[in-house]
């Protein structure tokens, strides 16, 4: 038989081996609830120009893809997303991701100068166009390190009443461009107000480009892989500036 100060030495243990046990349980309750915290995602709502911003700051920063691969039935496009312009990637990856670009068409075609595309006429894709709200993008112009060189990709934008160059965040275009001259490159340096360095002119006069459209619109990107099917797209026959057949756009973020 227990004495009574064994009998109290028995249940102190007993009380302190019970309390341990809640408390494992208090800390993994606690560790349940973190992780159920943390893997809760946010949405992306019907952006516009108050609060474009701010959700895709969040959204930039959960989703750090910069490589998009752009499907046409001339070939594939590999894009390369800048990470300074981080405003045009976040809204690029975002589009991408929740399928905007998906059955859009590069609708408008300059042989030696550009590729655009992001939009079409088509009424199911205007609807799905308005799902995500109307906003534009704060220009991030960057002449001293991106340009419009061959395979730059930039985001369209108006010209009327944007004293800013805010982009149009659903419309961009592949520049093809040709190589230019010094005289050229003189030129775009005074009307634009930019300067060339030794290896932007380099570049122009090898590759080519359309320097006459630095300071104008973002550069956000550049093609890696892919130029031959711009350069095939551009070659396509017209009515105006418009393809005479389709060409679709289907978009996805890629591991390069």
């Amino acid at each position: 038989m227990l004495r009574k100060s064994q009998l109290q030495i028995l249940l102190l243990l007993l009380g302190i081996f019970i309390l341990g046990c809640e408390s494992k349980k208090s800390d993994k309750f606690q560790e349940q609830e973190y992780v159920k915290k943390k893997v809760v995602k946010r949405t992306m709502p019907e952006l516009n120009d108050d609060n474009a911003i701010e959700e895709l700051t969040w959204y930039g920063e959960e989703n750090q893809d910069s490589i998009v691969l752009l499907s046409t039935r001339l070939g594939d496009i590999k894009i390369k997303l800048y990470k300074d312009t981080w405003r045009h990637r976040s809204s690029f990856i975002m589009l991408t991701k929740r399928g905007y670009f998906n059955n859009s068409e590069f609708y408008r075609v300059v042989p030696q100068f550009i590729a655009q595309g992001g939009d079409t006429d088509d009424p199911k894709f205007r609807k799905k166009k308005r799902s995500f709200g109307k906003y534009h993008l704060p220009n991030e112009i960057y002449p001293q390190k991106h340009i419009h060189k061959r395979g730059a990709v930039a985001a369209a934008r108006e010209y009327d009443n944007n004293p800013k160059r805010e982009s149009t965040p659903f419309d961009f275009f592949i520049v093809q461009g040709y190589p230019v001259t010094d005289n050229e490159l003189a030129a775009s340096e005074q009307e634009n107000g930019v300067k060339y360095n030794a290896q932007q002119r380099k570049i122009y006069k090898k590759i080519g480009g359309t320097p006459h459209l630095d300071g104008m619109h973002t550069v956000f990107g550049e093609v890696i892989e892919g130029m031959d099917v711009v350069d095939k797209i551009c070659a396509e026959k017209t009515e105006g500036e418009w393809p005479l057949e389709i060409v679709t756009i289907q978009a996805k973020t890629v591991i390069n």
